[in-house]
Protein backbone atom coordinates (compact mmCIF):
# COMPACT_ATOMS: atom_id res chain seq x y z
CA UNK A 1 0.00 0.00 0.00
CA UNK A 2 1.51 3.55 -1.12
CA UNK A 3 0.49 6.41 0.96
CA UNK A 4 0.68 9.64 0.73
CA UNK A 5 0.44 12.94 2.67
CA UNK A 6 0.59 15.97 0.93
CA UNK A 7 -0.94 19.60 2.49
CA UNK A 8 -1.93 20.80 -1.10
CA UNK A 9 -2.48 24.58 -0.07
CA UNK A 10 -5.71 24.66 -1.72
CA UNK A 11 -7.06 21.58 -3.79
CA UNK A 12 -8.66 23.29 -6.28
CA UNK A 13 -5.51 25.39 -6.71
CA UNK A 14 -3.09 22.19 -7.20
CA UNK A 15 -5.62 20.16 -8.87
CA UNK A 16 -3.56 19.08 -12.14
CA UNK A 17 -0.74 18.56 -9.29
CA UNK A 18 -2.10 15.93 -7.27
CA UNK A 19 -3.46 14.30 -10.57
CA UNK A 20 -0.30 13.86 -12.05
CA UNK A 21 1.27 12.94 -8.71
CA UNK A 22 -1.33 10.15 -8.32
CA UNK A 23 -0.68 8.73 -11.97
CA UNK A 24 3.55 9.06 -12.07
CA UNK A 25 3.65 7.60 -8.63
CA UNK A 26 0.82 5.07 -8.42
CA UNK A 27 -0.45 6.87 -4.89
CA UNK A 28 -2.85 4.38 -3.49
CA UNK A 29 -4.16 6.34 -0.31
CA UNK A 30 -3.89 10.05 -0.44
CA UNK A 31 -4.20 12.27 2.75
CA UNK A 32 -4.62 15.50 1.79
CA UNK A 33 -4.62 19.05 4.00
CA UNK A 34 -5.17 22.40 3.57
CA UNK A 35 -7.71 21.84 1.04
CA UNK A 36 -9.25 24.97 1.29
CA UNK A 37 -12.63 23.81 -0.03
CA UNK A 38 -16.54 22.88 1.09
CA UNK A 39 -17.49 18.84 0.74
CA UNK A 40 -19.55 19.59 -1.90
CA UNK A 41 -16.89 21.22 -4.16
CA UNK A 42 -14.72 19.14 -3.88
CA UNK A 43 -13.33 17.79 -7.16
CA UNK A 44 -12.91 14.78 -8.51
CA UNK A 45 -8.93 14.07 -8.85
CA UNK A 46 -9.14 10.13 -9.60
CA UNK A 47 -12.35 7.64 -10.86
CA UNK A 48 -11.15 4.94 -8.91
CA UNK A 49 -10.96 6.70 -5.49
CA UNK A 50 -13.58 6.74 -2.52
CA UNK A 51 -12.87 9.73 -0.17
CA UNK A 52 -13.88 10.85 3.01
CA UNK A 53 -13.81 15.23 2.80
CA UNK A 54 -14.20 17.17 5.79
CA UNK A 55 -13.63 20.74 4.59
CA UNK A 56 -14.99 24.67 4.77
CA UNK A 57 -15.22 27.29 2.92
CA UNK A 58 -11.47 29.08 1.79
CA UNK A 59 -9.81 27.36 5.23
CA UNK A 60 -8.42 24.18 6.50
CA UNK A 61 -10.00 21.36 5.57
CA UNK A 62 -8.18 17.52 4.87
CA UNK A 63 -9.24 14.50 2.92
CA UNK A 64 -8.79 11.04 2.51
CA UNK A 65 -9.24 9.26 -1.04
CA UNK A 66 -7.97 5.43 -1.14
CA UNK A 67 -8.32 3.25 -3.59
CA UNK A 68 -9.20 0.32 -1.75
CA UNK A 69 -12.45 0.00 -0.03
CA UNK A 70 -13.04 2.58 3.33
CA UNK A 71 -14.03 0.27 6.17
CA UNK A 72 -14.69 2.78 8.94
CA UNK A 73 -14.15 6.69 9.24
CA UNK A 74 -14.66 9.30 11.15
CA UNK A 75 -14.65 13.06 10.35
CA UNK A 76 -13.30 15.54 12.79
CA UNK A 77 -12.62 15.10 16.68
CA UNK A 78 -13.10 17.24 19.86
CA UNK A 79 -9.76 18.77 19.43
CA UNK A 80 -10.76 20.57 16.39
CA UNK A 81 -12.99 23.63 17.60
CA UNK A 82 -15.09 23.84 14.80
CA UNK A 83 -11.98 23.89 12.25
CA UNK A 84 -12.12 20.87 10.04
CA UNK A 85 -8.40 19.38 11.03
CA UNK A 86 -9.13 15.55 11.60
CA UNK A 87 -9.90 12.15 9.28
CA UNK A 88 -9.62 8.84 10.42
CA UNK A 89 -9.58 6.12 8.37
CA UNK A 90 -9.54 2.14 8.63
CA UNK A 91 -8.42 0.62 5.02
CA UNK A 92 -6.46 -2.80 4.28
CA UNK A 93 -6.33 -2.98 8.11
CA UNK A 94 -4.24 0.30 8.63
CA UNK A 95 -5.92 2.80 11.23
CA UNK A 96 -4.50 5.76 9.17
CA UNK A 97 -5.02 9.54 11.16
CA UNK A 98 -4.89 12.65 8.59
CA UNK A 99 -4.59 15.56 10.55
CA UNK A 100 -3.68 19.59 10.04
CA UNK A 101 -3.06 20.57 13.19
CA UNK A 102 -2.96 24.35 13.86
CA UNK A 103 -0.18 26.50 13.34
CA UNK A 104 -0.45 28.17 16.92
CA UNK A 105 1.50 31.42 17.57
CA UNK A 106 4.07 32.56 20.13
CA UNK A 107 2.08 32.04 23.43
CA UNK A 108 -0.95 33.36 22.91
CA UNK A 109 -4.45 32.14 22.01
CA UNK A 110 -3.62 29.79 18.79
CA UNK A 111 -0.68 28.70 21.14
CA UNK A 112 -3.78 27.18 23.57
CA UNK A 113 -5.81 26.13 20.63
CA UNK A 114 -2.30 23.85 19.47
CA UNK A 115 -1.94 22.45 22.70
CA UNK A 116 -5.43 21.76 23.36
CA UNK A 117 -5.70 20.19 20.15
CA UNK A 118 -2.76 17.45 20.55
CA UNK A 119 -3.76 17.39 23.81
CA UNK A 120 -7.18 15.49 22.83
CA UNK A 121 -5.62 13.41 19.97
CA UNK A 122 -3.43 11.50 22.50
CA UNK A 123 -6.95 11.01 24.26
CA UNK A 124 -7.96 9.92 20.94
CA UNK A 125 -5.29 7.38 20.70
CA UNK A 126 -6.24 6.04 23.53
CA UNK A 127 -8.07 3.32 22.38
CA UNK A 128 -5.88 1.45 20.28
CA UNK A 129 -2.79 -0.67 21.79
CA UNK A 130 -0.29 0.93 20.08
CA UNK A 131 1.41 -2.07 20.51
CA UNK A 132 -0.46 -4.39 18.30
CA UNK A 133 -2.85 -2.58 16.18
CA UNK A 134 -1.38 -0.86 13.16
CA UNK A 135 -2.03 2.56 13.71
CA UNK A 136 -0.72 5.46 11.07
CA UNK A 137 -0.76 9.05 11.43
CA UNK A 138 0.46 11.56 9.12
CA UNK A 139 -0.30 15.03 7.97
CA UNK A 140 1.21 18.81 8.45
CA UNK A 141 2.28 18.77 12.48
CA UNK A 142 3.09 22.50 12.05
CA UNK A 143 6.00 21.03 14.19
CA UNK A 144 9.61 20.92 13.29
CA UNK A 145 10.72 18.51 16.20
CA UNK A 146 14.75 19.11 16.42
CA UNK A 147 17.73 21.17 14.76
CA UNK A 148 17.47 18.38 11.62
CA UNK A 149 14.09 19.55 10.57
CA UNK A 150 14.50 23.68 10.59
CA UNK A 151 17.52 24.77 7.86
CA UNK A 152 19.12 27.63 10.48
CA UNK A 153 18.72 26.04 14.50
CA UNK A 154 19.99 29.76 15.55
CA UNK A 155 17.17 31.43 13.47
CA UNK A 156 14.47 29.41 14.37
CA UNK A 157 14.86 28.39 17.91
CA UNK A 158 12.00 30.15 19.95
CA UNK A 159 9.98 30.58 17.09
CA UNK A 160 6.81 29.01 15.98
CA UNK A 161 6.78 25.56 15.54
CA UNK A 162 10.29 25.13 17.28
CA UNK A 163 9.02 25.83 20.52
CA UNK A 164 9.87 23.51 23.25
CA UNK A 165 6.28 23.18 24.24
CA UNK A 166 5.63 21.59 20.14
CA UNK A 167 8.95 19.35 20.43
CA UNK A 168 7.74 17.70 23.48
CA UNK A 169 4.66 17.25 21.55
CA UNK A 170 6.88 15.00 18.59
CA UNK A 171 9.26 13.77 21.01
CA UNK A 172 5.54 12.09 23.55
CA UNK A 173 4.39 10.42 20.09
CA UNK A 174 7.87 8.40 19.79
CA UNK A 175 7.67 7.94 23.40
CA UNK A 176 3.98 5.90 23.00
CA UNK A 177 5.64 3.99 20.48
CA UNK A 178 5.23 5.74 17.09
CA UNK A 179 7.85 5.54 14.28
CA UNK A 180 9.15 8.85 12.64
CA UNK A 181 9.78 7.08 9.26
CA UNK A 182 11.38 10.09 7.85
CA UNK A 183 13.97 10.27 10.45
CA UNK A 184 14.75 6.71 10.37
CA UNK A 185 15.44 6.63 6.60
CA UNK A 186 18.18 9.66 7.26
CA UNK A 187 18.86 9.63 10.57
CA UNK A 188 21.63 12.86 10.60
CA UNK A 189 20.17 14.60 7.90
CA UNK A 190 17.94 17.92 7.29
CA UNK A 191 15.52 16.47 5.59
CA UNK A 192 12.43 19.22 4.80
CA UNK A 193 9.06 18.91 3.79
CA UNK A 194 8.20 22.97 3.21
CA UNK A 195 9.44 25.73 1.76
CA UNK A 196 8.05 29.39 1.96
CA UNK A 197 7.61 30.88 -1.26
CA UNK A 198 9.01 34.13 -0.02
CA UNK A 199 12.72 34.42 -0.93
CA UNK A 200 12.93 31.43 -3.47
CA UNK A 201 13.64 29.22 -0.51
CA UNK A 202 13.09 26.00 -2.43
CA UNK A 203 16.23 26.65 -4.64
CA UNK A 204 18.29 27.84 -1.78
CA UNK A 205 17.14 24.58 0.50
CA UNK A 206 15.74 26.89 3.62
CA UNK A 207 13.14 24.95 4.88
CA UNK A 208 11.49 23.13 7.45
CA UNK A 209 10.18 19.75 8.34
CA UNK A 210 6.57 20.12 9.22
CA UNK A 211 5.07 17.05 7.72
CA UNK A 212 4.96 13.73 8.89
CA UNK A 213 4.26 9.91 9.09
CA UNK A 214 4.43 8.30 12.11
CA UNK A 215 3.29 4.79 12.08
CA UNK A 216 3.17 2.03 15.29
CA UNK A 217 6.17 -0.79 15.20
CA UNK A 218 3.54 -3.45 13.78
CA UNK A 219 3.27 -1.62 10.99
CA UNK A 220 6.81 -0.26 10.73
CA UNK A 221 7.56 -4.05 10.34
CA UNK A 222 5.75 -3.46 6.86
CA UNK A 223 7.38 -0.54 6.24
CA UNK A 224 9.18 -0.61 2.61
CA UNK A 225 10.17 2.74 1.11
CA UNK A 226 9.67 6.35 1.48
CA UNK A 227 9.84 9.17 -1.50
CA UNK A 228 10.06 12.75 -0.35
CA UNK A 229 8.97 14.24 -3.58
CA UNK A 230 10.71 17.92 -3.40
CA UNK A 231 10.48 17.82 -7.07
CA UNK A 232 7.75 18.58 -7.35
CA UNK A 233 7.84 21.84 -5.12
CA UNK A 234 10.83 23.41 -7.37
CA UNK A 235 8.50 23.22 -10.45
CA UNK A 236 7.72 26.55 -11.25
CA UNK A 237 4.66 26.02 -13.57
CA UNK A 238 1.60 24.87 -12.47
CA UNK A 239 2.23 26.91 -9.11
CA UNK A 240 2.95 23.77 -6.43
CA UNK A 241 2.16 23.99 -2.81
CA UNK A 242 4.55 25.52 -0.36
CA UNK A 243 4.77 21.82 0.86
CA UNK A 244 6.17 18.71 -0.45
CA UNK A 245 4.60 15.41 -0.89
CA UNK A 246 5.70 12.28 1.29
CA UNK A 247 5.00 9.02 -0.23
CA UNK A 248 5.60 5.93 2.24
CA UNK A 249 5.06 2.14 0.79
CA UNK A 250 3.96 -0.57 3.18
CA UNK A 251 3.48 -4.28 2.60
CA UNK A 252 -0.29 -4.56 3.49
Amino acid sequence: MRICTFNVNSIRSRLEIVQNLVNDYNIEVLCMQEIKVENKDFPLIDKDFECVIHGQKRLHGVATCSKFPIEESQKGFEGELNEPRFIYTLINGVHIINIYAPLGDNYGDRFEYKMYFYDKLFEWLRRFDLSKDKVLICGDFNISHTELDVWDEVIWEGEVTHLPEEKAILSKFLDIGFVDIIRKEYPNEKVFTFYDYRGAAVYKNEGLRLDYILVTKPLFEKFKNLEILTSIRRKRKPTPSDHVPVIAEFDV
